[in-house]
C-alpha cells in the first residue's frame, strides 16, 4: 500500500491529487515563471525505469511570503535533476522515505504551484548480476533475507586456510581456519554496497580476488583477498544488502529495502507547576512538527502539538482551554529540526519557549514565576504531557536519543 506524504510549500490554491495507482514516474516537466513554478507535470526529466531507475526523493524551496514554491530538484537512485527555478532563501523542504520511491503526486496550484506532496512505495527486492567466474566452483545462494548482520570471510592457500586482512598476514601465530568477521549493527545499521575486484579474463580463471563492504553509517571494511585488476560494485541506492550466492569463484548480491530500526527508548521528563488540573500524556512519536499556545490573562492558557509518526502528521489533543486570543504557533522544519529544551516559568506555567538545534522559538505567555528547563544532552523532545483544567498547570517532555 502507499504511503502518502503531506504536501509541502504555502497554504491555498486548487487542490489536485493524481494518486497513486501507478508502478513508476517516468517523465517530470517543470515550467517558471516570474514569482516561482508556474506548473508541473510530469513528462520531461526521463526516468529509465527499464533500467531500474526511479524517483527516490524531490528537494524544494518555497517563498516565505506567498508561498509559492520557487525551485525544485528531483533525484533518482542513479542521479540527480538540474534545480529548476531558483532558491531565493525561502523555506527548503524535502520529500524521501527510506527504501521506498515515488509512485504519483498530489498538491495545490493556482497560477502558480502552491504544494507538492508525493505517494511511495516499498522498493521491490532486485538480483545483482555475478562477478567473476560462473564455470568453476560450486553454486549456491542464500536467497532474500531481511538483512546482514555479520560477514565472515575465509581464505585459501595451496589447500590450507589461511587467515589474512588488508592483504597482509595477521603473524605467526594465526589460527588456520579462523575467519574474519565484519559485524553489522542491524537492524539500525546494513550494507549498502560491495566492492571487489577479479582478474581480467574469462573462463575459470576469472575469480574474485577481493572483497569489501560498505554501511550505511559510512563504515567500510577491510578489503579482505588481493586486490586484482578488474573492479566491481554491487548497489542499489535505496536498498540493502539481503542475501548473495554463487560460487567461490563468483559472487552476487540481492539487494531490497532496507530494515526498519525499532523507535529508540523515550524517557520521561517530570514537569514543574502546580498540582491541580487533571493529567493527560500525548504519548511519544518521532519528533515535534508544529506547537500551538494560547493565551490567557494568567498566562498560558492551553496547548496542543503537532507530531510525526512513521512519515504521517498525528494532531493532539487541546489542552487547556483556548480563549479569545487564540493560539500562537511555532513550526518546526522536521525532520531536519527537533526540539531540544524546553524552558519556562510557573505559578501555573505563566511562560515558555522552546529551543531547537537550530533556534529559539519566541517565549509565549508571560516571563514571571520559578523558571525551569526541560530537556536532556544528546536527546530531542518526540512528546509532551501534564496537568491541565482550564489553563495549564504542568508540562513535562519525553525525550529520544538523537539518532542520524
Amino acid at each position: 500500500m502507499a504511503q502518502k506524504l503531506e504536501a509541502k510549500g504555502g497554504s491555498g490554491g486548487n487542490q489536485w491529487d493524481d494518486g497513486a495507482d501507478h508502478e513508476n514516474v517516468t517523465k517530470i516537466h517543470v515550467r517558471g515563471g516570474l514569482e516561482g513554478s508556474q506548473f508541473i507535470k510530469f513528462e520531461n526529466f526521463e526516468i529509465n525505469h527499464l533500467n531500474d531507475e526511479h524517483l527516490v526523493s524531490v528537494k524544494g524551496c518555497y517563498d516565505n511570503i506567498s508561498g509559492v514554491i520557487q525551485a525544485l530538484q528531483f533525484e533518482t537512485n542513479q542521479r540527480s535533476s538540474e534545480v529548476m527555478g531558483y532558491d531565493d532563501n525561502g523555506n527548503n523542504f524535502t520529500l524521501e522515505v527510506s527504501g521506498n520511491k515515488i509512485t504519483g503526486f498530489h498538491g495545490s496550484a493556482e497560477a502558480n504551484l502552491k504544494s507538492l506532496g508525493a505517494y511511495f512505495t516499498p522498493l521491490a527486492p532486485i538480483k545483482l548480476e555475478y562477478q567473476g567466474s560462473t564455470t568453476g566452483g560450486r553454486p549456491w545462494d542464500h536467497g532474500i533475507y531481511t538483512g546482514v548482520r555479520k560477514v565472515y570471510v575465509d581464505y585459501d592457500k595451496n589447500g590450507e586456510v589461511e587467515t589474512r586482512q588488508d592483504g597482509d598476514m595477521l603473524g605467526e601465530n594465526r589460527v588456520l581456519g579462523q575467519q574474519n568477521e565484519f559485524v553489522v549493527d542491524y537492524p539500525y545499521e546494513y550494507v549498502t554496497s560491495i566492492e571487489g575486484t577479479g582478474d581480467i579474463g574469462s573462463g575459470s580463471s576469472n575469480r574474485v580476488r577481493s572483497l569489501s563492504f560498505k554501511t550505511s553509517k559510512d563504515r567500510t571494511s577491510p578489503t579482505y583477498g588481493h586486490k586484482g585488476e578488474r573492479t566491481f560494485v554491487f548497489e542499489s541506492r535505496g536498498r540493502a544488502l539481503v542475501g548473495g550466492g554463487f560460487a567461490i569463484d563468483a559472487i552476487g548480491a540481492h539487494f531490497a529495502a532496507p530494515p526498519i530500526p525499532p523507535p529508540p527508548p523515550t524517557e520521561k521528563l517530570q514537569g514543574p507547576g502546580g498540582d491541580r488540573g487533571e493529567s493527560w500524556d500525548d504519548g511519544a512519536f518521532d519528533g515535534v512538527r508544529k506547537i500551538y499556545v494560547g493565551q490567557g490573562e494568567n498566562g498560558i492558557a492551553s496547548v496542543k502539538f503537532v507530531y510525526d509518526k512513521n512519515n504521517r502528521l498525528v494532531l493532539g489533543e487541546e489542552h487547556g482551554k483556548q480563549t479569545l486570543l487564540g493560539y500562537e504557533e511555532f513550526e518546526l522544519e522536521y525532520p531536519s529540526e527537533y526540539i531540544t529544551t524546553v524552558e519556562g516559568y510557573y505559578d501555573k506555567v505563566f511562560g515558555s519557549e522552546s529551543s531547537t538545534n537550530k533556534r529559539t522559538s519566541p517565549p509565549f505567555g508571560m516571563d514571571a514565576g520559578v523558571s525551569f528547563i526541560l530537556g536532556k544532552e544528546g536527546h530531542k523532545v518526540v512528546g509532551f504531557h501534564g496537568k491541565s483544567s482550564p489553563e495549564l498547570y504542568q508540562i513535562g517532555v519525553s525525550v529520544a536519543p538523537i539518532t542520524k
